[in-house]
């Protein structure tokens, strides 16, 4: 089983520990956890200034953690997890009473660019009361604390095992199934339009990135017409399922799926393509921000996940099988505008070390590379 990539671990006895709470925080609570009207500051250069990253996470942990109250500086083991773009995720276990272990998410710069944070709050509230295997514990102002999953997240290699794989299949079609009070109306193309929008504003104030955004209108164009053409069933979907979101757990010897920012109703096809397409990258490789679209799934591996997806119902047929593949593979187009915006997006902002632009101008590649394969 894989281990989380994990970029430094830290332990310093001789820290002293935060005041159980900081000064003109609010406190609400519900039944389920507690939100703190609080500002976690984590520094530019994580490595440089463990001590002060040491004290802002465990007051964190202290405020909005039940059973974390009084814990200090020097009971905190910190773990960073690399492979996230648009967060900075640690991983973080408590010394004494049992070693309980969380997971606190600081949220990037500028993400509320691409999704509502109250609404994607509200969606992970609801998800944390199905069986899914996720759970939230807290929340501050700029992030949370979530259950820590016993187990490790995939590599880009698990993805692409045939039992894992069916895993993944099977978990995606229980997640579709579930149903999440909010707007269940599909966003995708909606979605694009307005990061068109935003990606040409700030690409425009930039002095260093350089896009030709009516070639870019026209792809958004085809794309609708080629969406238009075949028809998906509309379904909660993750949106985001790259290896670094799915969990391997220990004590289920299932898949669990995590991260739901992106998360919102679309169509099911969105899901799967967006899905086959990280198949190609390997966010912890020497070129993180450039897919390898040789490793796109074969029609064989296509339809072994697709066969697995629909295997809910029942045997499916030859001709449902093919029907959801032509699914996958036509919305995958539409995964690849929406994350090449992003990305545009991202090189104007982010303060994670990933070439965005790169990343950005490899998925508009894609989009070509693929429309024509898809024609």
């Amino acid at each position: 089983m894989a281990e989380p990539s994990i970029l430094f671990l830290w332990s310093f006895p001789n820290l002293p520990g935060p005041a159980h709470m900081a000064p003109n925080t609010t406190l609400r609570a519900d039944s389920s956890n507690i939100s703190i009207a609080m500002h976690v500051d984590i520094p530019d250069a994580l490595d440089n200034q463990p001590e002060l990253l040491r004290r802002e996470i465990s007051k964190a942990l202290g405020c909005v953690v039940s059973g974390w109250e009084n814990v200090s500086p020097a009971d905190v083991t910190i773990q960073h997890l690399s492979g996230a773009m648009t967060n900075v995720i640690f991983a973080c276990e408590k010394k004494t009473q049992h070693n309980r272990k969380v997971l606190l998410r600081i949220y990037g710069t500028g993400t509320d660019a691409f999704f509502e944070r109250s609404e994607e709050m509200h969606v992970f509230q609801q998800l944390s009361q199905f069986d899914l295997g996720v759970g939230l514990l807290g929340e501050f102002d700029n992030g949370r604390v979530e259950t820590m999953i016993d187990g490790a997240t995939c590599t880009a290699a698990d993805i692409r095992d045939p039992l894992i794989s069916t895993k993944i299949a099977r978990k995606l079609r229980a997640f579709h199934d579930v149903n999440v009070d909010i707007d269940c109306r599909p966003r995708i193309l909606k979605n694009i339009h307005k990061l068109f929008r935003d990606a040409k504003s700030k690409v425009a104030a930039s002095a260093t990135i350089a896009v030709d955004f009516d070639a870019f209108a026209h792809d958004i164009a085809t794309l609708e017409t080629m969406l238009a053409a075949v028809p998906s069933p509309i379904v909660f979907c993750h949106n985001d399922l790259q290896y670094g979101n799915i969990m391997l757990s220990s004590k289920t010897d299932d898949v669990v799926f995590i991260d739901f920012e992106y998360s919102h109703y679309n169509p099911r096809g969105y899901d799967l393509g967006n899905h086959f397409s990280e198949w190609c990258y390997n966010y912890h490789g020497e070129t993180p921000h450039l897919g390898d679209f040789a490793t796109y799934p074969s029609v064989d591996e296509q339809r072994a996940f697709c066969r697995a997806y629909l295997e809910a119902d029942g045997a499916p047929t030859e001709a449902d099988v093919e029907s959801l593949r032509n699914e996958a593979n036509t919305y995958a187009l539409a995964t690849h505008l929406f994350w090449s915006l992003w990305g545009f997006i991202q090189a104007t902002q982010s303060t994670i070390d990933f070439d965005f632009e790169a990343y950005a101008k490899c998925r508009w590649a894609a989009f070509h590379s693929q429309r024509q394969a898809t024609v």
